[in-house]
Protein backbone atom coordinates (compact mmCIF):
# COMPACT_ATOMS: atom_id res chain seq x y z
CA UNK A 1 0.00 0.00 0.00
CA UNK A 2 1.44 3.49 -0.88
CA UNK A 3 1.95 5.95 1.53
CA UNK A 4 0.31 9.03 1.92
CA UNK A 5 2.78 11.27 -0.65
CA UNK A 6 2.70 8.64 -3.31
CA UNK A 7 -1.19 8.84 -2.86
CA UNK A 8 -1.20 12.33 -3.44
CA UNK A 9 1.15 12.13 -6.18
CA UNK A 10 -0.96 9.39 -7.54
CA UNK A 11 -4.55 11.43 -7.89
CA UNK A 12 -2.46 14.26 -8.92
CA UNK A 13 -1.57 12.45 -11.70
CA UNK A 14 -5.35 10.75 -12.61
CA UNK A 15 -6.51 14.37 -11.91
CA UNK A 16 -4.10 16.20 -14.84
CA UNK A 17 -3.92 12.54 -16.96
CA UNK A 18 -0.67 12.78 -16.50
CA UNK A 19 0.21 16.03 -17.60
CA UNK A 20 1.50 17.30 -13.86
CA UNK A 21 5.05 17.99 -13.73
CA UNK A 22 5.99 16.05 -10.56
CA UNK A 23 9.93 16.61 -10.85
CA UNK A 24 12.51 18.70 -12.01
CA UNK A 25 12.80 22.90 -12.06
CA UNK A 26 9.08 23.65 -12.59
CA UNK A 27 8.40 21.71 -8.56
CA UNK A 28 11.28 23.91 -7.33
CA UNK A 29 11.41 26.62 -5.35
CA UNK A 30 14.42 28.83 -4.89
CA UNK A 31 15.12 30.53 -1.80
CA UNK A 32 18.95 31.89 -2.73
CA UNK A 33 20.93 29.19 -0.52
CA UNK A 34 20.95 25.88 0.14
CA UNK A 35 19.55 23.54 -2.41
CA UNK A 36 15.93 24.10 -3.52
CA UNK A 37 12.55 23.01 -1.58
CA UNK A 38 10.18 21.25 -3.69
CA UNK A 39 6.45 21.41 -4.47
CA UNK A 40 4.52 18.08 -5.56
CA UNK A 41 3.65 19.54 -8.71
CA UNK A 42 3.17 22.31 -11.42
CA UNK A 43 0.06 22.10 -13.79
CA UNK A 44 0.33 24.13 -17.10
CA UNK A 45 3.39 26.00 -15.98
CA UNK A 46 0.58 28.17 -13.97
CA UNK A 47 -0.79 26.29 -11.03
CA UNK A 48 1.80 25.52 -8.08
CA UNK A 49 0.19 22.22 -6.03
CA UNK A 50 0.60 21.12 -2.93
CA UNK A 51 -0.65 18.03 -1.44
CA UNK A 52 -0.22 17.28 2.67
CA UNK A 53 -1.30 14.89 4.56
CA UNK A 54 0.99 16.03 7.68
CA UNK A 55 0.11 18.09 11.08
CA UNK A 56 -1.39 21.64 10.86
CA UNK A 57 2.21 23.27 11.70
CA UNK A 58 3.49 21.46 8.99
CA UNK A 59 0.75 22.01 6.66
CA UNK A 60 0.98 25.71 6.90
CA UNK A 61 5.21 25.49 6.44
CA UNK A 62 4.09 23.83 3.09
CA UNK A 63 1.86 26.99 2.49
CA UNK A 64 4.94 29.00 2.43
CA UNK A 65 6.40 26.92 -0.10
CA UNK A 66 3.52 27.26 -2.01
CA UNK A 67 3.28 31.65 -1.78
CA UNK A 68 7.09 31.57 -3.03
CA UNK A 69 6.91 29.22 -6.13
CA UNK A 70 7.04 31.40 -9.05
CA UNK A 71 3.57 30.26 -10.61
CA UNK A 72 0.64 32.68 -9.85
CA UNK A 73 -1.68 30.02 -8.98
CA UNK A 74 -1.54 27.99 -6.02
CA UNK A 75 -3.77 24.63 -4.74
CA UNK A 76 -3.31 23.06 -1.37
CA UNK A 77 -4.92 19.37 -1.14
CA UNK A 78 -5.47 18.57 2.37
CA UNK A 79 -4.85 14.45 2.84
CA UNK A 80 -7.05 13.92 6.26
CA UNK A 81 -4.61 11.96 8.24
CA UNK A 82 -2.99 13.74 10.95
CA UNK A 83 -4.63 17.33 11.22
CA UNK A 84 -8.51 18.10 11.64
CA UNK A 85 -8.56 19.02 7.64
CA UNK A 86 -11.48 22.16 8.11
CA UNK A 87 -9.29 23.87 10.50
CA UNK A 88 -6.68 23.63 8.92
CA UNK A 89 -8.25 24.17 5.48
CA UNK A 90 -9.59 27.43 6.87
CA UNK A 91 -6.42 28.53 8.49
CA UNK A 92 -4.44 28.03 5.15
CA UNK A 93 -7.18 29.78 3.13
CA UNK A 94 -7.01 33.15 5.15
CA UNK A 95 -3.03 33.07 4.81
CA UNK A 96 -2.78 32.41 0.96
CA UNK A 97 -5.80 35.10 1.16
CA UNK A 98 -2.61 37.54 2.97
CA UNK A 99 -0.56 37.39 -0.19
CA UNK A 100 -2.69 35.63 -3.23
CA UNK A 101 -5.85 37.34 -5.01
CA UNK A 102 -8.80 35.31 -4.14
CA UNK A 103 -9.02 33.99 -7.66
CA UNK A 104 -5.35 32.94 -7.64
CA UNK A 105 -5.68 30.26 -5.00
CA UNK A 106 -8.09 27.05 -3.58
CA UNK A 107 -7.69 24.74 -0.92
CA UNK A 108 -9.25 21.65 -0.94
CA UNK A 109 -9.62 18.36 1.50
CA UNK A 110 -9.51 14.91 -0.08
CA UNK A 111 -11.48 11.81 0.80
CA UNK A 112 -8.31 9.41 0.73
CA UNK A 113 -4.93 9.07 1.91
CA UNK A 114 -2.54 5.98 1.06
CA UNK A 115 -4.19 3.85 3.80
CA UNK A 116 -7.89 4.87 2.31
CA UNK A 117 -7.78 5.25 -1.83
CA UNK A 118 -10.12 7.28 -3.03
CA UNK A 119 -8.18 7.82 -6.34
CA UNK A 120 -11.10 8.25 -8.81
CA UNK A 121 -12.98 10.27 -5.97
CA UNK A 122 -10.23 12.28 -5.22
CA UNK A 123 -9.27 13.10 -8.41
CA UNK A 124 -12.56 14.64 -9.34
CA UNK A 125 -12.14 17.23 -6.59
CA UNK A 126 -8.45 18.36 -7.60
CA UNK A 127 -9.71 17.93 -11.10
CA UNK A 128 -12.44 21.04 -10.48
CA UNK A 129 -10.34 22.93 -8.69
CA UNK A 130 -7.23 23.06 -10.79
CA UNK A 131 -10.55 23.72 -13.63
CA UNK A 132 -11.62 26.28 -11.53
CA UNK A 133 -8.23 27.95 -11.85
CA UNK A 134 -8.12 28.00 -15.48
CA UNK A 135 -6.40 24.37 -16.36
CA UNK A 136 -7.15 23.45 -19.54
CA UNK A 137 -7.52 19.50 -18.40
Amino acid sequence: MPGHDAYGKRVLAAATGGRAAQFGPAVEVHYGVGLPARIDGCVGGMIAVELESRVSKQVRGAVLDLICHDCPKKLLALLPVHMNPVVTADQCRKILARFCQADCFRVVILTGSGENPRVEEDAAILGAALKELGAAL
